[in-house]
């Protein structure tokens, strides 16, 4: 019965998750086809941006509020407000913007979009959170290998499903699609997930939810100002980070200082957090860089449909997750994991090095998919690993907020660096319609933090997964 009950929950929780990669791998696909009949080519990045910036800080909010909360409405909740982004995207009014600018319907999608991060990053943090109680370290890098396979079958599932919509029935069926997808899982989260009681009876961290989100708008939007394409000129951009700075050093004194915080910020003396943290910030520009600007590159350069980019991505997702899966369950079986991450992540700045300094004009489907299989390798172990290793050393009742923490970090890392990217997109771009140098640029841009990851990784401590909890230690 403990078994069927645990396997219930675990389908129950992850129904959400594999809903929110799907989606993101669908819009990936369609994200030309969007920019081309809605306008906002120079902001192309910014529909996923949108995304990422609002799940971002929902996975640290839902990530306390699972510890703080009964689990089951928060996750209903956070369920909720997917589907009705979905809705909202969905009922995106026909373009009408400038070819560059911005039109009435790119800002009702990223609206939408922003809606739907919120309740995607909850449906991550709590399912991270979920999983983080049911098992312990060890055997939690097993499960790992599960979540691969659910998140394989959608990144599997997603980019042709995608293509195909796109070009048959229209980009907003990536968005409608999620719902009748939505409403099972919702019911079914409804009847399966237990009324679990909260791990802490603690206060909500309100003024450390509020400088957080502050803080990090303030420097999201201001790099956003040093594209071509801007909505607020250099000058204020400076401004915007000159505040981000001093609401990010308030922040840090009120989270010190509070009763309950929303991050714990003592556990970042702990090595495997630490370098945990800073290694999957520098993953999150690098693997949504390519998700992002590879289809663009696939069908404005190569000139492929749709639906073929989408089966391109599909092999760079589906090798990926493949490689999430293998690599999990051999961890669990062996407890090491630093050399697999760190050859990865060698392995990761080779190739984009490479595709920055020689990105074709024309390309054979054979070196493409080759080039696309070593891709996934390289980003499989980082999928799976840096989460486990964060919380191997952390006690049970902290686990959600470390798991949000890590979430937090690598889709910062994402959102910023894919406004960063696409500042650098932009302003390239030829005014003849050639895409090409403007993508070398990003590609180029990549680069650099995935220098960044390899060297945060050698830093992390070279230790094996505990087999066993944490119940209550406290770094000192």
């Amino acid at each position: 019965m403990r078994r069927r009950l645990t396997g219930l929950i675990v389908t129950g929780v992850l129904v959400g998750p594999f809903l929110a990669v799907l989606d993101q791998t669908m819009v990936s696909v369609a994200l030309p086809r969007i920019v081309a009949e809605i306008g906002g080519e120079a902001w192309y990045a910014w529909i996923k941006v949108s995304y990422l910036f609002f799940s971002t800080i929902a996975t640290v909010v839902v990530g306390r509020l699972v510890e703080i909360l009964p689990r089951k409405p928060v996750v209903v909740g956070a369920f909720g407000l997917y589907v009705i982004g979905s809705v909202w995207c969905g009922l995106t009014p026909g373009g009408g913007g400038e070819a560059q600018g911005l039109s009435g319907a790119f800002w009702w999608l990223m609206a939408g979009r922003a809606v739907q991060g919120i309740g995607g990053g909850g449906l991550f943090a709590a399912a991270f959170a979920t999983l983080a109680w049911l098992f312990p370290p060890r055997e939690r890098s097993r499960w790992a290998g599960l979540v691969g396979a659910v998140f394989g079958l959608a990144a599997a599932l997603g980019p042709p499903l995608g293509g195909l919509l796109t070009q048959t029935l229209g980009w907003r069926w990536t968005f409608w699609i999620n719902l009748p997808l939505g409403l099972i899982g919702l019911i079914l989260l409804a009847y399966t997930l237990p009324a679990l009681p909260p791990a802490a009876k603690e206060a909500f961290d309100w003024a450390g939810s509020l400088l957080l989100m502050l803080w990090t708008g303030s420097w999201l939007i201001g790099l956003s100002t040093f594209g071509a394409q801007k909505l607020l000129p250099p000058t204020a951009g400076i401004g915007l980070l000159l505040l981000g700075l001093v609401l990010f050093l308030l922040w840090l004194r009120i989270e010190r200082a509070a009763p309950s915080p929303l991050f714990d910020l003592s556990y970042l003396r702990l090595p495997s957090v630490r370098y945990a943290l800073l290694s999957v910030f520098w993953f999150g520009p690098v693997f949504f860089g390519v998700i992002t600007f590879l289809p663009l590159y696939l069908q404005k350069v190569l000139g492929q449909t749709p639906a073929v980019s989408g089966r391109y991505l599909l092999i760079l997702t589906a090798v990926s997750v493949a490689s999430t899966a293998w690599v999990g369950a051999w961890v669990s079986r062996h407890g090491r994991h630093k050399p697999i991450l760190l050859w990865g992540s060698i392995g990761l700045g080779l190739m984009l090095g490479m595709t920055a300094a020689f990105l074709p004009a024309a390309l054979s489907g054979g070196v493409l998919t080759v080039a696309l299989t070593l891709t996934g390798l390289a980003t499989g172990p980082m999928q799976a690993l840096l989460g486990v290793i964060a919380q191997n050393d952390v006690p049970i009742a902290r686990v959600g907020s470390v798991s949000s923490a890590l979430l937090f970090a690598r889709q910062m890392g994402a959102s910023w660096g894919l406004a960063a990217l696409n500042a650098l997109y932009s302003y390239n771009l030829s005014p003849a319609g050639d895409v090409r140098p403007a993508l070398q640029v990003a590609f180029m841009g990549m680069a650099l933090p995935a220098i960044a990851l390899v060297l945060s990784i050698a830093l992390l401590p070279d230790s094996r997964l505990r087999r066993h909890y944490i119940e209550e230690e406290i770094p000192a």
